[in-house]
């Protein structure tokens, strides 16, 4: 029988255990409260894929529902795609396995919304990529090693405007790493990349000229190839430093304006747009020539991985989806009831209703019922982004250093980008944010410590690194509430902090001011502009939450 202990040790360390009942306005409903307990069920007992679980009566009885209660829980298990209902004879509710491409969607979605950038984007690539590389060549086995040889060969003749086997090397050297974490925002940041560029790579075969393409296909080879064979040869200082003049000419390549003639920047893996209506060279993102989240291929997708085209909803709401970015469509509004939208995209009630349901999932829209109901544009839920991740990662078996690793590498970047910004502005914000932390009461809610984390983040005015530390400072303090007593978790983000400023006065006698004190230390080392110092509190910090997290 499936082991219930929710720290599994794997070879990484123990896996993360982020699973608690829904809070706030989430406990009041019943329907959530089922769907929790579903998905609960089905992480105790091991996450049988395959398996079903029950019977829609059965489970009725088990958890003591009404029928409209628990289609009402399976419909939210479906969006976080842990299981799935059959009808008929020989039905019931099926576990599945999460699907990587949803939630990459769910974050891409996300990252949309709250107005990611394409400097935004490459900044947080340059930053994760470089981690994977620096950690691919200690990790990579025999089949990593012939998957990336493999890549390289087809890259060989591949034409230099198609995507999808660029992104082929970048996610197998992030497979190479074993870290389901590093994986999957390696994933959402080559989807994000795809979509500013997709325009440009229809423009880039009409007009480049042969001998511009070759030259294109021949540098870009060159460098997924000397990155491949330093990953191979387990020279970590080489694969690391060849990412980043890889990143850095993909930088210049997506920044520079296009020349109109075929020769410019926009080859690659990516390119700059102008006024076409895409991304422009400021980072921002236009409206025309993008492509649905639902349907962009290859994400998650292995080597030598054979794309099978969307389903027909899929491919629905990928149209619905494309219709309210380009005609920017604000949220709140109704674009169409259901019998409209069945005669616009002239589809059938069950593909219209699984499309929207795809929609849902991601928070883009909600289906109201009722008079002067429809189809309604909705905000994007970061909670309901991090509850998807977090399922998915628990499904992957990603272990509490998975997450330490990735969330290491990001919030001691995000020391850099503030010193790098500091000035009175910036100075100003961090004083406040510390006398927000000091007001604190030591016995306050444990979160407390994580939220100044999220606020450094957010100050760096980069979406993609505030919303990856978000995510991963939301599970992080999840498994924290899982994994120890209640009277250890009230004090999360609050372990006694060595050698990052000055030590804890006052007598308070509680870890939170040792917390507090490493946070003093940290900002005081940004504000005065010295990187090192700033640096070495971060990480002693965070070595220290790590350690009473254990």
């Amino acid at each position: 029988m499936p082991s219930t202990d929710r720290l599994v040790e794997s070879a990484r360390g123990p896996a993360i255990s982020v699973r608690h009942p829904p809070r706030g306005e989430a406990r009041g409903k019943l329907a959530a409260q089922v769907a929790w307990r579903i998905e609960d069920d089905i992480v105790r007992a091991g996450w049988p894929v395959g398996a079903v679980i029950g019977s829609e009566p059965t489970l009725i009885e088990r958890y003591k529902v009404s029928r409209a209660v628990f289609r009402e829980a399976v419909r939210i298990v479906e969006h976080h795609q842990v299981a799935t209902m059959r009808r008929g004879p020989s039905g019931g509710l099926i576990v599945r396995a999460p699907d990587e491409v949803a939630v990459t969607t769910a974050l891409g979605v996300y990252l949309e919304y709250v107005g990611v950038t394409i400097e935004s984007i490459l900044r947080a690539r340059f930053i994760i990529e470089s981690l994977a590389a620096a950690l691919a060549p200690a990790r990579i086995t025999e089949d990593g090693i012939r998957a990336l040889r493999e890549i390289i060969s087809r890259q060989e003749t591949a034409d230099p405007t198609e995507f999808g086997s660029h992104h082929q090397l970048h996610h197998a050297i992030a497979a190479a790493t074993g870290n389901p974490v590093l994986v999957l925002f390696v994933d959402v940041l080559n989807s994000l990349t795809f979509r500013y560029a997709a325009h440009r790579y229809a423009t880039t075969r009409r007009s480049a000229s042969p001998a511009r393409q070759a030259q294109v296909s021949e540098e870009v080879h060159r460098n997924h190839a000397a990155i491949a064979e330093a990953v191979i040869g387990g020279d970590a200082a080489r694969a690391q430093h060849l990412a980043a003049v890889h990143l850095e000419a993909m930088h210049e390549w997506m920044t520079a304006p296009p020349t109109g003639d075929g020769t410019g920047a926009g080859t690659g893996e990516g390119a700059s747009e102008g006024t076409d209506g895409s991304a422009g060279t400021d980072g921002s993102a236009g409206t025309g020539g993008q492509l649905s989240w639902l349907r962009e291929p290859g994400l998650g997708a292995g080597p030598g991985t054979t794309v099978v085209p969307g389903k027909l909803a899929e491919t629905v709401a990928g149209r619905i989806r494309d219709d309210v970015a380009r005609d920017g469509v604000p949220v709140g509004v109704v674009i169409g009831s259901e019998s409209e939208l069945l005669a616009r995209y002239g589809v059938s009630r069950a593909v219209l209703r699984e499309a929207v349901r795809l929609l849902e999932y991601h928070s883009v829209a909600q289906m109201r019922r009722g008079p002067g109901g429809g189809l309604v544009i909705t905000e994007p839920d970061p909670a309901a982004t991090v509850e998807a991740t977090a399922l998915y990662l628990e499904y992957s078996q990603a272990s509490v250093d998975d997450l330490r690793i990735v969330r290491d590498a990001l919030e001691l970047s995000c020391v850099d980008v503030l010193i790098e910004r500091r000035g009175p502005e910036l100075t100003a914000r961090l004083e406040t944010l510390l006398a927000a932390d000091a007001g604190e009461s030591p016995g306050g809610p444990p979160d407390a410590g994580h939220h100044l984390h999220m606020e450094l983040a957010r100050l760096t005015g980069n979406e993609a690194l505030a919303s990856f530390v978000r995510v991963l400072t939301a599970i992080w303090r999840r498994h924290d509430d899982g994994a120890r007593p209640a009277s250890a978790a009230s004090a999360a983000d609050a372990a006694p902090t060595a050698d990052a400023g000055e030590p804890a006065t006052g007598g308070c006698g509680q870890p939170v001011c040792d917390a507090r004190t490493a946070h003093r230390g940290i900002i005081d080392a940004i504000i005065a502009g010295d990187r090192g110092l700033a640096r070495h509190r971060m990480r002693r910090h965070l070595e220290a939450l790590s350690d009473w997290s254990r």
